[in-house]
């Protein structure tokens, strides 16, 4: 059966977004078509800024990520941290009121899709090693500048295959996550003889399975809400685990 919308349903959907404007970010082209406005506004008034401490980073890093100001990289990939995310009972129904940190957002459209999903702007925070914008700090997730226990959520989507030491930068997100706060890693599994044909030192804790990412926290995993990975560790696949962490 073919899934139809009347002219007159049109109407009433236009409607809802007047009064509700943020449900539209819960639209993947929405989202693109408004953080690339925002980008090109930015970039005619401000250059962007840099880090200059790339310690523990692999040297295509920074290259890499800000070549997706080029491409502009995935769209929706954030989907499949933020939606399993805004399951768990504390997000739903609290959203709000939870500080949340992104690392590596490269653009706005991460930050915009935590704010379709109920969290509030004013407590969204993104780190990466470049920025335009005014929600996104400039910063190293090996040496990350804020205080500890200051976030009640981390999100951290397809960044530890950019770090040469991701123990450091998962003692970092403990460090700044609050006691029961929640964490959500995503990666990418490769099965070892492709990661091995990188030739650049790499290895499977780059290209992890959850027990990995699970192994780098130890004992501070409390719940492990969603944990999602490829059937074998021979077939590329998405790593995906959200948990929260016992800080006391």
């Amino acid at each position: 059966m073919e899934v139809t919308i009347k002219p007159k349903d049109f109407q009433l959907i236009i409607e809802h977004l007047h009064k509700n404007p943020k449900d539209m970010l819960l639209i993947d082209y929405v989202r693109d078509m408004i953080a690339r406005s925002r980008y090109n506004e930015a970039k005619k008034q401000n250059p962007l800024a840099v880090s200059d401490d790339q310690d523990s980073l692999w040297p295509d890093a920074l290259s890499h990520n800000m070549g997706a100001l080029t491409d502009w990289g995935a769209i929706a990939r954030s989907n499949r941290l933020i939606r399993p995310l805004s399951a768990i009972d504390r997000v739903y129904f609290g959203a709000h009121e939870l500080k949340v940190l992104s690392i590596g957002p490269r653009t706005e459209m991460e930050l915009l899709n935590l704010v379709a999903h109920g969290f509030s702007i004013e407590n969204v925070r993104g780190l990466d090693l470049f920025s335009y914008s005014p929600w996104i700090d400039v910063g190293n997730m090996h040496r990350m500048q804020y205080p500890d226990n200051s976030f009640d959520v981390v999100i951290a989507g397809w960044v530890l295959v950019y770090s040469s030491d991701p123990e450091q930068a998962c003692r970092e997100m403990l460090r700044v996550s609050s006691d029961k706060g929640i964490i959500a890693i995503g990666a990418t599994c490769w099965p070892e003889e492709r990661w091995r044909a990188e030739g650049n030192g790499r290895t499977q804790k780059h290209y992890p399975r959850v027990e990995d990412v699970l192994a780098m926290f130890g004992s501070a995993v409390r719940n492990v809400y969603v944990r999602h990975e490829s059937e074998s560790a021979e077939v590329e696949g998405r790593t995906i685990v959200i948990f929260d962490v016992r800080k006391t």
